[in-house]
């Protein structure tokens, strides 16, 4: 056999073992629940593991419940489309429409971008929601815990309290560099992109602004949700 096809053979044994170490690297987590979601328009069921970069999609009544690597678990709601991927930090979730429910592990966290603004779970019990109103816009909430949002453009770090919210609202950035910015609810940031102006939510407003909520997280019924929620309005 000639010398430069036995090098091409081993060549090809060596990267079919090494493919399993590879792809196993790649894997973002498992679906616990399902229910009409699909990712590339096959439809997801229970036990199916979903790899790096791959989106799933849910109808009007659907949802999906993945358990990420690392402990924490991802929740996508009804009417939604999700793309995730894994990141330094551990998981990372791009909100493309609808909604998402995350709590971070105990060894590796669940996070987001949205313009300049890192949004993750402060602790490995945290709960948040994040619910993409528009392509400059989402209202990000802490059920359980804190939540942390980090901003470049000024270095801050700002906790959001269990039972309360924020709304990012995305600006052009007037001072734009080279590189940075934004995009959508994780995505990372292009060239001239915006940043992230954020206003906390209490009371009445988180209350107005996930309401829809309520009839998605099945640790909590609408009368438990608002029993949680101080009776004052925002000012």
């Amino acid at each position: 056999m000639p010398r430069i096809l036995q090098q091409l053979i081993g060549a090809l044994l060596i990267s079919i073992i090494a493919s399993p170490a590879w792809t196993q690297s790649q894997v973002v987590g498992t679906v616990l629940t399902s229910q009409s979601a699909t990712v590339a328009n096959v439809t997801v069921s229970p036990g199916s593991t979903i790899f790096s970069r791959e989106s799933i999609s849910t109808d009007e009544h659907g949802s999906a419940q993945i358990a990420v690597t690392g402990g924490g678990r991802i929740e996508v709601l009804h009417d939604s489309a999700v793309q995730l991927d894994v990141a330094k930090a551990g998981v990372r979730f791009d909100v493309f429409r609808g909604g998402i429910s995350f709590t971070g592990g105990p060894e590796t966290g669940v996070e987001t971008i949205l313009g300049d603004a890192t949004i993750r779970s402060a602790d490995p019990s945290s709960v948040g929601v994040l619910h993409l109103e528009s392509a400059d816009s989402a209202v990000v909430a802490a059920l359980k815990g804190k939540l942390a949002i980090r901003t470049e453009h000024d270095a801050k770090l700002i906790e959001i309290p269990e039972g309360s919210a924020a709304r990012i609202t995305l600006v052009d950035d007037p001072n734009p560099q080279p590189q940075g910015g934004a995009q959508p609810a994780g995505k990372a940031a292009p060239a001239i992109g915006k940043i992230a102006l954020i206003v906390i939510l209490f009371a009445a407003a988180f209350l107005a602004a996930f309401l829809w909520i309520a009839a998605h997280e099945p640790s909590e019924t609408p009368s438990q949700l608002g029993g949680e929620i101080s009776p004052f309005k925002l000012q």
